[in-house]
């Protein structure tokens, strides 16, 4: 296989990534982590002398996100995240990059950018927190645990 030619200044994916939850970005997010997991299943055996050697079991994925908190109605945030918390039902999300069409230094209109590749599937809320601190921001955090298949979306130009 030939090397592979690297462009720092073009090849790197920028921290517009975001969450979107039910077609709707997490308002006012400041972070989120996609991470997959793989259950291990243990082949080790006497004709493999010292080693130890697995194979891949069942696939997980989970995702967190860091917010500002906000008091808009309709914007996903800590108390349409609440809702979804005690419903105990799925939720859909997609995490993909940003794409606006009103965007100004507050904040925009904003859906994903179906140009790029983002993920999707459904999620149920494992942890959902808020902070508050004296003269600060008041924040909130939440977990998801992936419910079912995780997908891949390739982004389409044009």
């Amino acid at each position: 296989m030939p090397a592979t030619k690297l462009d720092s200044s073009t090849d790197i994916i920028t921290g517009t990534l975001g969450l979107f939850i039910n077609e709707n970005p997490l308002a006012f997010e400041k972070s989120s982590k996609l991470t997959l997991n793989a259950d291990e299943i243990d082949i080790s055996n006497k004709t493999m002398g010292d080693w130890a050697a697995s194979l891949m079991g069942k696939k997980s994925y989970t995702i967190s996100s860091d917010a500002l908190t906000t008091k808009k109605t309709g914007a996903y945030s800590f108390s349409s995240l609440f809702e979804a918390y005690v419903a105990k039902t799925p939720i859909a999300f997609t995490l993909g990059q940003y794409k606006s069409s009103d965007a100004d230094n507050y904040g925009g209109t904003f859906s994903v950018d179906t140009t790029e590749d983002s993920y999707s599937g459904k999620v149920i809320i494992t942890s959902l927190e808020i902070t508050s601190e004296a003269g600060n921001i008041v924040t909130c955090s939440a977990s998801f645990k992936g419910f079912g298949a995780l997908t891949k979306t390739a982004g389409v130009v044009g």
